[in-house]
């Protein structure tokens, strides 16, 4: 003989799914935002940081031959501290130069490892969006049906008192 349940805190279950709806809507939102910070690091990489990199090799480059020009004008001047100073600041350009280089190697290796690197643990939030919109939804419906069902059978005369098996 089944005896009828004592239903008595249907709302902790109802305060469970509200909450758990409010935690589907925060995920989502930050799942959201990671994606797309992918997106815009992709781009900046690719365009953005390299153009950037190469207008300013361009630029010290532009720089590099005006020093030079003026240490050849300086050595053909015969001035001793004139070349000394000019050659510091020849120096110098070509330091900046080489770091530049350096820079633009390491974005393109960035870029290289890319895939490899980021887009591995991007897909790793893909698979937390599915099983977000997928399981934690079935999730809800789930709680909702049990409320539901949990609301009846508590409600005078939803339980059986008499069945036999």
């Amino acid at each position: 003989m089944a005896e009828k349940a004592n239903v008595t805190n249907i709302e902790a279950l109802e305060d469970f799914r509200s909450k758990l709806v409010v935690f589907i809507e925060k995920a989502s939102v930050i799942l959201d935002e990671a994606s797309e910070e992918v997106k815009r690091t992709r781009i900046w990489l690719q365009s953005e940081q390299k153009l950037r990199l190469d207008h300013e090799m361009r630029r010290r480059k532009k720089e590099l031959e005006q020093v030079e020009q003026e240490l050849f004008s300086a050595r053909l001047s015969g001035l001793q501290e004139t070349k000394t100073g000019h050659q510091m600041i020849v120096n110098k350009k070509r330091r900046e130069i080489r770091d530049l280089e350096n820079k633009l190697r390491a974005v393109s290796a960035w870029l290289r490892n890319y895939d490899s690197k980021v887009e591995i643990e991007a897909r790793k939030v893909d698979k937390l969006r599915h099983h977000l919109d997928s399981d934690m939804v079935k999730g809800l419906q789930y709680l909702q049906e049990a409320v539901k069902n949990l609301n009846a059978y508590a409600s005078p005369g939803g339980g059986s008192s008499g069945s036999s098996d």
